[in-house]
């Protein structure tokens, strides 16, 4: 047998089968045979992965580019590979007609991407919800709404307002197509205006009158409304960044009466709190919450009523964290350590099994939205994704090796056990030890 390259004495986690020693044949950057013994095998190249785990790739759902740097695609993408992401998940945020500008960005991507990519609209107005059928003809099935930004609030980072009744609309359309969905994120703006003033008024600051301005019940409140919306239409639902337990207290019920939703958090709401002593560098929205919201979420995580986690990336600098809390911009990095994180808190302090984390990470987004088996699989035919996982690896976590364009990590000067030390797509290295070894424009636009 004669392949392009053979991945050996590795163990292969699946999130049904457990861990297995196989080794891995790969031919024209797929899967083409799981063996127990490859001496047979003629390879180009050769690969021995002795006593190190292989993930099908990592995929990252949830990342924003373009909000740091003009540049993202390059060096977003290098941070997602050095940290075991082979596929990314970008959201498109523009008031004008997609069709005008999908084969640009598609284009710039595609020159500058170190792993693949796929991208969601934001629907924003009526143009965007009476396209979504072309939308999905063009390979792009899934959207994104804001329930949060009405008025002016989301303008600074192109976002124009809406309401409830066109939210109702588009997933009324959205409900046409069994093939889409859309990432909600749920919070009532307008009760956190008033609050927010309340709180400024009275010359509060810091992570805590964050949250204070954004309590959990705002995140519930428009989570219900998402829901209920959804039963109405027929629309399928990933509900984005889950924060508080409050909030997953009306996914469990909700997901009870209508199976058309998924739910996603993200590492830092396992890991950080709204007493961290990180200051402005921990603004997102939704806020970090309380150790008890943190405590519950790892619950739903191990659980299963959690489906994926996603990292919520963008590449915003310290100088975008300055002033005070009122100021500051929102948001973080967070896709090199989205699995380091996972290993670390998850498995070697949780005891998470290497199945879940796959479930999280690869398997379940791969097939929330419409990748799989081409991606989330360690399967004969799939691409061949692979992150290869030493999981005795401790590490320092320093920005400078991460590869962002952003400057800091809410895990600086952290250590974390278990890190990914190959990152393979389609058949080829990307990073190794660290280290970036593919040039940009590797990576590949995904139409689903």
């Amino acid at each position: 047998m004669k392949v392009d390259t053979l991945v050996k004495n590795g163990l292969v986690v699946s999130p049904f089968a457990g861990t297995r020693q196989l080794d891995i044949a790969i031919t024209d950057g797929k899967i083409f045979a799981l063996l127990q013994h490859s001496s047979g095998v003629d390879a180009l190249e050769v690969i021995d992965a002795e006593g190190k785990y292989l993930l099908p790739g990592i995929i990252d759902p949830h990342v924003h580019y373009g909000l740091g740097s003009t540049d993202d695609y390059n060096s977003e993408t290098a941070a997602a590979a050095i940290g075991g992401v082979t596929t990314v998940g970008n959201f498109l945020m523009n008031p004008e007609p997609y069709e005008d500008h999908f084969d640009a960005e598609r284009q710039k991507g595609e020159d500058s991407s170190h792993v693949d990519f796929f991208f969601h609209f934001t629907v924003m107005n009526e143009h965007h919800i009476s396209h979504i059928g072309d939308y999905i003809k063009m390979g792009v099935p899934t959207f994104k709404y804001f329930m949060s930004y009405k008025g002016e609030e989301g303008l600074y980072i192109g976002v124009t307002g809406g309401d409830d009744g066109l939210m109702y609309e588009f997933f009324q359309e959205l409900g046409k197509y069994p093939e889409a969905s859309t990432a909600v994120h749920t919070e009532n703006i307008e009760v956190v205006w008033r609050l927010r003033k309340r709180l400024q008024e009275a010359g509060e600051d810091g992570l805590i009158a964050w949250d204070e301005s954004r309590p959990s019940f705002v995140e519930a409140d428009d989570l219900y409304t998402a829901c209920y919306f959804a039963r109405l239409t027929g629309a399928r639902i990933y509900v984005v960044h889950i924060s508080s337990s409050e909030a997953m207290d009306v996914v469990r019920y909700q997901k009870k009466l209508y199976n058309g939703i998924s739910v996603e958090t993200c590492p830092h709401y396992l890991t950080h709190t709204r007493d961290t002593k990180l200051g402005l560098l921990g603004k997102v929205n939704p806020p970090l919450r309380s150790q008890g919201d943190l405590e519950s979420l790892w619950k739903e995580v191990l659980g299963g009523a959690v489906d994926v986690v996603g990292s919520d990336h963008n590449s915003r600098r310290r100088e975008k964290k300055i002033g005070n809390i009122w100021q500051a911009s929102a948001g973080f990095p967070g896709t090199s350590t989205l699995l380091p994180v996972l290993l670390s808190e998850g498995v070697h302090k949780r005891g998470m099994t290497f199945s879940r984390v796959v479930e999280l990470t690869s398997y379940n987004p791969a097939k929330i939205f419409k990748l799989y088996p081409k991606k989330g699989s360690l399967n004969v035919g799939s691409d061949a994704d692979i992150t290869i996982v030493d999981l005795t690896l401790e590490r320092k976590v320093d920005p400078s090796n991460l590869g962002s364009f952003s400057d800091y990590s809410l895990y600086e000067g952290k250590i974390l056990k278990g890190w990914p030390i190959r990152t393979m797509v389609r058949g080829r290295t990307i990073m190794k030890d660290g280290e970036i070894v593919e040039g940009k424009g590797y990576g590949r636009f995904i139409s689903r």
